[in-house]
């Protein structure tokens, strides 16, 4: 036989809410400090310096129909060429102006009025 029945039963090892609250708070704020304290947490000192917006290019065969899959919605941006480079511009913030740059920061060149002698054609 065990001794099972002769110990006694101890139900009274809850936490309250609050103090879990308050626990879980401050180990958060710890970590935080920590992190920050030991420099383990960047910050940009250069706001100028950091991306608005990420792109990727669509590889398009050429076909005979020319049905492309794109969505219809507008994307609120506009692509200007401006001094041999492709400027993507805010059609809701007039201020919000990017160059177009790939992945080691060389700019995107374009060619300026190709749509006009396309068009003449």
């Amino acid at each position: 036989m065990t001794n099972e029945n002769n110990l006694p039963k101890n139900t009274d090892d809850k936490v309250s809410k609050r103090t879990l609250v308050i626990a879980v708070f401050a180990a958060v704020l710890v970590t935080f400090f920590t992190l920050e304290w030991n420099g383990l947490i960047q910050h940009n000192e250069k706001k100028d310096d950091y991306p608005v917006a990420e792109y990727k290019a669509v590889f398009i065969e050429k076909q005979e129909n020319k049905q492309y899959r794109l969505s219809h919605k507008p994307s609120n941006q506009t692509a200007i060429c401006n001094g041999g480079y492709l400027f993507i511009t805010s059609d809701i913030d007039d201020g919000m102006q990017g160059l177009l740059v790939d992945y080691k920061n060389r700019g995107v060149r374009c060619i300026p009025d190709t749509l006009k002698a396309q068009n003449k054609q």
